[in-house]
């Protein structure tokens, strides 16, 4: 203890050291509740609006993603139902277009068979006739003949 008494001496510390080292106290204190306190509470304020905000930035940008992510499959799975809707209807659709030509091939064969008939039967009407008269006929071509 001899030799820290002898290192203050020489230093030429007296007895107001420990009234210093009070005014130094109660100085820090007050200093400490005036502004190294608000001097804390700013710096933590801003690195909580600037640090702290960029890993909100990073869990909200990864929950666009998974957002955007989420919406490309439901738009994807749109489109497939929308094609599938699509080709589904274009089936129907080139079916009955394919039936309704059927019906419509049919009647036109029924009616050609008809007037085919109808043309037959008028052929034959005056085939007939004109074998009919055909005896007539040649007798008049004789007799133009020999005259």
């Amino acid at each position: 203890m001899d030799m820290i008494i002898g290192i203050f001496q020489k230093l030429g510390v007296d007895q107001s050291i420990f009234y210093q080292f009070a005014i130094f106290i109660v100085l820090f204190a007050a200093l400490k509740a005036v502004f190294f306190n608000k001097l804390l509470f700013v710096l933590q304020t801003r690195e909580s609006k600037t640090t702290k905000l960029d890993d909100e930035a990073g869990d909200k940008f990864k929950e666009a993603e998974k957002l955007s992510e989420k919406f490309d499959t439901e738009i994807q799975k749109a489109n497939e139902e929308a094609h599938q809707n699509m080709s589904e209807m274009k089936n129907s659709n080139l079916k009955k277009i394919q039936e309704d030509q059927k019906e419509k091939e049919l009647k036109v064969l029924a009616n050609y068979e008809e007037q085919k008939k109808a043309v037959l039967a008028e052929v034959e009407a005056k085939r007939d006739s004109v074998l009919k008269n055909s005896q007539e006929l040649s007798e008049n071509l004789v007799n133009k003949l020999v005259n």
